[in-house]
């Protein structure tokens, strides 16, 4: 089945409206929805785009292809951390929209798979939803990467679960949300004793420009203030210049001793080189 335009364009246009009222229902809200739709439709038209590049061209290729024209270009760091070949479980902070196509990229894995929340969007995004590990709950989803890594393949997971703050705008704050992180690594390297874990810092995803943007400044907390400058670059190809950079530490062996302290004391040092 092909990715809908009409459809990713309503759920566009309906998330766009709730993150800029602030609530899910009322007159403000379908307003809001109104005025977004034509601009969604728009973005819905590059997101069906992007979509068919990736079922094309395959995970590493289709995300070169997407970041070369959704950013100002992408640097990366410790790309030979990354194994070719055999499990690696990729671990990364979540600081915007742009960052799982970064990471693919930098990657260069094509049998690598994504571990996402359960969203209308990514759902409607038929070709890169074939790459994607929904958590609809957590002992599925375990169960599904524990799979791909015994079968020798590479998965990305986001450990926070949601938005978190980018270490080139916010890099106190962005240190502090790696203690929220879920220890859930640990358990998936016990299950697949033989995954080399490689932790990998993002930053840059959320554009400085898009995230002093006036109306991005308004919204509270931090979350939704990213969210607002996640949506606004998405949208403004003049919101798009900065460059994203992706850094990679040494690998971790699943059965290192203290793994998820191990972890966050790399993810650490790298924010610092931010």
């Amino acid at each position: 089945m092909n990715t809908s335009r009409a459809e990713i364009a309503g759920i566009v246009a309906r998330e766009s409206a709730e993150t800029l009222v602030g609530s899910a229902h009322g007159r403000r809200v379908a307003a809001a929805r109104r005025l977004i739709a034509p601009a969604a439709h728009l973005l819905a038209r590059r997101f069906v785009e992007y979509d068919r590049e990736l079922g094309d061209r395959g995970p590493h290729r289709g995300a070169e292809w997407i970041v070369a024209r959704a950013s100002g270009g992408l640097t990366v760091r410790g790309a030979e951390h990354v194994p070719s070949t055999g499990p690696v479980l990729v671990v990364a902070n979540h600081p915007g929209l742009a960052d799982a196509v970064s990471l693919l990229a930098s990657m260069r894995r094509d049998d690598a798979w994504i571990v996402t929340a359960n969203y209308p969007f990514l759902r409607a995004m038929r070709s890169a939803s074939r790459r994607f590990l929904f958590v609809e709950d957590r002992c599925t989803a375990l169960r599904h990467v524990v799979r791909r890594l015994r079968a020798g393949e590479a998965v990305l997971l986001f450990p926070a679960g949601a938005l978190e703050p980018d270490p080139a705008r916010a890099p106190d704050t962005a240190r502090h949300s790696l203690t929220k992180w879920s220890r859930s690594v640990e358990l998936i390297a016990r299950l697949a004793p033989g995954t080399r874990v490689v932790p990998a810092v993002v930053s840059g995803a959320v554009s400085r420009s898009a995230y002093e943007n006036r109306f991005a400044r308004r919204r509270a907390p931090q979350r939704e203030q990213q969210r607002l400058a996640s949506l606004l670059q998405l949208a403004l190809p003049g919101y798009q210049l900065e460059r994203v950079v992706v850094r990679f530490g040494l690998p971790i062996a699943a059965l290192t001793t203290d793994l998820h302290e191990s972890l966050l004391a790399s993810m650490a040092a790298l924010m610092t080189a931010v």
